[in-house]
């Protein structure tokens, strides 16, 4: 039974987990992501591809240490929600973006793969939000998504602990992105931030303050779900081989949908 949610949005400052920093921080996370490179010519643009319904998700993860561990729960929930479908995932962690992106086994890997879907975690930020990082390598990984017909899906990573603030400030980082080469956004950090506002004593950060605990990478995995297969996670029934009791993942279900609700992902 779908739950609906009256859940207040919050007008937050800007930022996560990623680079270091200059100065100048802008008033708003449209200004935040503002950079001096031009949209992408529409030939180099393509449409994004709408995969969520195909009988198999082939599914490539890219990323740093923030996709360690989200493979095995992203299966475990399609194996139990999609049971009909075929799933394969497969990840190559521990990189940022423009550390890989002429790593010849991993462009090799996605060029060569009938990919549905890439996710791309890793493009760099200021923690102090002071310093504008290059987004040439997120967009050609965009673009080289959509050229083997995969839906591009940017993850900006969850806050760091007590910094809501981080959160607006990444996804506005991804969606300027988006906006300048057409791409999916899973709104991860926002759907923290309303998890986190509802129910404070969520253990979700590791002891880093930066990582996230398995409970953290579940309501991670919950967003990506619903981004990709276009099913909303608030119909999802308690898995007990998943982090967290009934009523955690309950609640995980309802703020991930009420966030995509409110943040829509992609427009296709």
């Amino acid at each position: 039974m779908n739950k609906h949610l009256i859940i207040y949005v919050l007008t937050l400052a800007l930022s996560a987990c990623g680079g270091s920093g200059s100065t100048k921080t802008p008033e708003d996370s449209s200004k935040v992501a503002s950079s001096p490179d031009q949209p992408a010519k529409s030939a180099d643009n393509l449409a994004i591809p709408n995969n969520q319904e195909s009988d198999t998700y082939n599914i490539l993860i890219l990323g740093n240490s923030h996709v360690a561990g989200i493979e095995v729960l992203l299966t475990n929930i399609f194996t139990h929600a999609k049971a009909d479908k075929t799933i394969n995932i497969e990840t190559r962690g521990g990189m940022f973006l423009d550390t890989i992106i002429n790593n010849e086994s991993i462009v090799e890997a996605l060029q060569n793969n009938q990919w549905s879907h890439v996710i791309l975690q890793g493009q760099k930020y200021s923690q102090s939000h002071s310093v504008l990082y290059p987004i040439d390598a997120t967009v050609t990984w965009i673009q080289r998504a959509k050229a083997i017909g995969a839906t591009p899906i940017l993850f900006p990573e969850h806050p760091l602990k007590n910094r809501p603030e981080d959160a607006v400030y990444v996804h506005g980082i991804h969606t300027n992105i988006a906006q300048k080469q057409y791409s999916c956004v899973a709104p991860i950090g926002l759907t923290w931030n309303k998890a986190l506002m509802l129910s404070p004593g969520l253990d979700l950060h590791s002891s880093d303050g930066n990582h996230a605990k398995q409970l953290g990478k579940l309501l991670t995995s919950l967003v990506l779900y619903e981004t990709i297969t276009g099913e909303t996670a608030d119909l999802l029934t308690f898995v007990d081989t998943l982090p967290g009791d009934a009523s955690v993942q309950a609640l995980f279900g309802q703020v991930s949908s009420q966030t995509i609700i409110e943040n829509p992902p992609c427009d296709f």
